[in-house]
């Protein structure tokens, strides 16, 4: 049986980026607007140009030089080799007809995502950003939640939205501001090279109000130039349907939801036509309107997967967060993250506990990963007039230390080791389990030959004679006759292993678990891991 947290993360350098630029910049070489790559093996790449704040002309593309014949504008100008990355950072093609990720190596990716949405501003240092990427990376997670410029909670142009001063937009808003773009590739290319994905949202619902679709349309464009060639994951949109925050409680808000999220759908097509690299494409959902993605859009013929938000409401929103995740599942066969649900310490609520209960839940029910937040760090909050600060003032640099994160990194490491594809929920397998009406009992689903049972704290469920006693006697079932199988009870809050040892089914493929309590047969009331593998198969 193995321990939360075993099983290192493959770091071996196996991918590389390399941009090109062009030697002498002329009025026609400005009018081009793409390269043409061609690879040795003779095939053929569209490839948009990008412009450094320099003036320098410029396009990045996978692969090393070597990989590469010509990279040409299409007048034929030839480019020359510039630089090149290289990084551990899989590669995550378009998951095709299956719930999980898949790396290039044909690996699972579970993902374990963190959300840093200011990320890309002056509110965290550079120093402090490279810092947090290593420390997310050394716990477990391999996404980070980043917005590109166009941010919530704040207008265009406030000093919490600006890198190195400025905005990703010239005040007029009809020009990229190259030297916002300079220095927030340097924060995207800081994730990749720590081994984190970036998953890239283009802008907040609300801006295509300010901007209309064609500036959008460029905004995506210059994102798919300077990141596109790296492993990253793109949300088109953050809360599509959001209309200005001084609108949301209009009486017809809901349809002006719907006619924002139609704009926002020529802005997707856009990205999967201009994006040769056909990284995988989704939207965030805003929870007012619609919690998933799929709702948002009608349907999931745009996207590659889906995203949820499903509220911040601590406990309140368990039965109805559930709901939705059980909806995106049958909805669609495309791979289902809860991107956004109660940050740690969010409202003054959401702690650990939940926090764990959340990414449990969801994986087993047959989530592809599940994405953390904790209040305080999304913002990068420093003083009370942070952006979010009504949720709570938290500064980051106490919200980076919060239990939830090592925990959900702990949790993500140990279904790593034990070779997580996907979980098929199996709540079959326990004669008491969880439904719809019963969120806080156990939970289970299995995976590589492992039954994994997660048993929620007694002080979630229902209280009976001042503690929930309907776990006093477990019964697994339907399980294989007379089999012996390896016994494992893990406590999710330090990822260590608490007991360990062989177990035989009956004839009938049961067995009772028992312990020493009388409230039930786990080692305390709090949460607990249980698993049961097949000896016979681990052979």
């Amino acid at each position: 049986m193995a321990n939360l947290g075993a099983g290192p993360y493959d770091m071996q350098m196996h991918r590389e980026v390399c941009e090109f630029i062009l030697n002498e910049i002329t009025p026609t070489a400005k009018s081009n607007k793409y390269a043409i790559g061609v690879r040795k093996n003779g095939t053929e790449v569209k490839v948009p140009l990008f412009t450094g704040s320099d003036g320098s002309i410029k396009c990045r593309v996978e692969g090393s030089e070597e990989n590469w014949h010509t990279i040409t504008l299409e007048n034929g100008t030839e480019m020359i080799h510039s630089q090149s990355w290289r990084f551990a950072t899989p590669h995550i093609g378009i998951p095709g007809p299956s719930r999980i990720f898949k790396e290039d190596s044909g690996n699972p990716f579970l993902w374990l995502g963190d959300t840093v949405w200011f990320g890309l501003t002056d509110r965290v240092s550079e120093s402090d950003w490279k810092a947090l990427m290593v420390r997310r990376k050394n716990q477990g997670f391999n996404v980070m939640q980043v917005v590109s410029g166009l941010l919530p909670e704040a207008n265009f142009g406030e000093k919490s939205t600006l890198l190195t001063g400025v905005s990703s937009w010239t005040a007029d808003k009809k020009e990229l501001n190259k030297k916002w773009w300079d220095a927030a590739d340097t924060r995207v290319i800081d994730m990749v090279q720590a081994g984190l994905m970036p998953a890239l949202v283009g802008a907040w619902s609300y801006y295509i109000l300010q901007f209309g679709i064609e500036k959008l349309n460029r905004h995506w464009t210059e994102m798919i130039a300077r990141w596109g060639a790296f492993p990253v994951f793109w949300c088109v949109v953050g809360e599509v349907g959001l209309m200005e925050y001084e609108n949301l409680f209009d009486e017809n808000m809901q349809d002006e939801a719907r006619r924002i999220q139609g704009l926002w759908k020529s802005v997707i097509s856009h990205v999967r036509e201009s994006d040769p690299w056909h990284r995988p494409i989704t939207v965030h959902p805003c929870p007012a309107f619609n919690e998933s993605s799929f709702e948002a859009l009608q349907g999931d013929s745009e996207i590659d997967f889906i995203w949820l938000q499903t509220g911040h409401a601590d406990i309140n929103v368990v039965p109805s967060t559930l709901r939705a995740l059980s909806k995106a599942l049958k909805d669609s066969k495309l791979p289902v993250i809860n991107s956004e649900v109660c940050y740690e310490g969010i409202a003054g609520g959401s702690p650990a506990l939940l926090q764990r209960y959340l990414f449990w839940t969801h994986l087993l029910q047959g989530a592809a990963g599940h994405t953390y937040g904790a209040q305080g760090l999304w913002a990068f909050h420093d003083d009370l007039t942070s952006p979010g600060a009504m949720w709570g003032w938290v500064p980051w640099q106490q919200a980076v230390e919060l239990d939830g994160s090592k925990q959900l990194g702990l949790a993500a490491e140990y279904l790593r080791s034990i070779g997580w594809s996907g979980f098929t929920p199996s709540n079959e397998n326990l004669r008491i389990s969880a439904d719809a009406a019963n969120p806080f009992r156990p939970w289970a689903g299995s995976t590589n030959n492992h039954l994994v049972v997660y048993f929620p704290a007694i002080s979630m469920a229902p209280a009976t004679i001042g503690i929930s006693i309907e776990l006093s006697k477990v019964i697994f079932q339907n399980l294989k006759r007379n089999n012996k199988y390896e016994l494992g009870i893990v406590n999710p809050r330090d990822g260590k292993l608490f007991r360990s040892e062989l177990i035989e089914t009956d004839n009938e493929g049961s067995w009772e678990f028992k312990g020493s309590n009388f409230v039930s047969p786990l080692p305390t009331m709090e949460d607990w891991i249980v698993t049961l593998s097949s000896v016979n198969e681990l052979r």
